[in-house]
């Protein structure tokens, strides 16, 4: 079982994400890696994102990410951070893998998806925008307003089992597309987050979690 902690929209909004991140500390069974799914500055600077990447990466070694709108266009290459961009790249965890696509136009790399759809690759989804016609892209009239292309490519590549998500904060979801888990674990400004535990057979269980109701 690998377990996973999920953020995204964190906005620069370092007290709340200390506190998050000193909760589950004192949980027993720690989590295994850290997905941030973008938003991690509030159009901040390159050292904010390096900042809250490392605040991240100080309690969950592991931490991989991408960028939202709202963050820095910034090489990788020149943070000095131990969190990895998986942005057009692949970390392999064994039984899946972790492919980002960032911001809120990410251009996706088909080669790289239709070469891991033919190496029957089990693939986790890391993106700032929601699939479109999802319970993750209901923004506050009710409209959903997320990608069409990432619907599409979840709809076309059978090996993508989970979505994570982020950028419409108030559509928190841990919800299924087809045979797709898709996850919003909403906003950290407001205290969200979620936690969740995969099975080596893919089964998915976890629940979204607020700060303050803990």
């Amino acid at each position: 079982m690998t377990r996973i902690l999920l953020l995204s929209d964190i906005h620069n909004q370092e007290i709340t994400l200390k506190s998050i991140l000193q909760r589950i500390d004192k949980v027993e069974n720690q989590p295994d890696v850290c997905l941030i799914a973008g938003d991690i500055t509030n159009f901040g600077t390159a050292q904010d994102l390096q900042n809250i990447l490392n605040l991240v990466a100080q309690h969950i070694p592991k931490t991989l990410y991408i960028i939202g709108n709202c963050d820095p266009i910034v090489d990788p290459n020149h943070l000095d951070t131990t969190a990895i961009s998986v942005e057009s790249q692949f970390y392999e965890f064994g039984f899946f893998c972790v492919v980002g696509f960032g911001t809120a136009k990410p251009q996706f790399d088909h080669k790289k998806l239709l070469k891991m759809k033919i190496e029957k690759k089990n693939v986790c989804l890391l993106t700032h925008v929601p699939p479109f016609g999802t319970a993750a892209d209901i923004e506050s009239y009710n409209r959903h307003v997320g990608s069409r292309q990432l619907k599409d490519v979840i709809e076309k590549n059978e090996n993508i089992f989970l979505s994570v998500c982020g950028h419409i904060h108030d559509s928190t979801t841990i919800s299924r597309m087809g045979n797709c888990t898709i996850v919003n674990p909403g906003s950290v400004t407001v205290g969200n987050f979620a936690i969740i535990d995969l099975q080596k057979d893919l089964k998915i269980e976890g629940r979204i979690y607020n700060l303050h109701e803990l």
